[in-house]
């Protein structure tokens, strides 16, 4: 779960980067490698790691693909502040 929501945080930051006046919605190799370092670099990757560990060590409790699905929404809500379906929030 928590690499989804990595993936899904990555592909954010990328978004973000695009959308410079001087990308104009392309991207690059290093643009890439830069995306992912700030994701890498963000408490908030850290906070997601944190939160399934903490909420679900060694495997102790198995989700169903609806449990997993509905996680990965809370997560994304709450640490990367994307809505489900509506679209997604900007952060401050």
């Amino acid at each position: 779960m928590a690499y989804t929501v990595d993936l899904i945080g990555v592909l954010r930051e990328l978004f973000d980067f695009t959308l410079k006046p001087d990308l104009a919605l392309t991207t690059t190799w290093p643009v890439l490698q830069e995306a992912f370092q700030a994701y890498e670099r963000s408490a908030c990757r850290e906070r997601v790691h944190d939160s399934l560990c903490s909420e679900y060590p060694q495997g102790e409790k198995i989700l169903t693909a609806d449990g997993i699905s509905e996680k990965v929404r809370e997560l994304l809500k709450e640490y990367l502040r994307i809505e489900d379906g509506s679209g997604v929030q900007l952060l401050t």
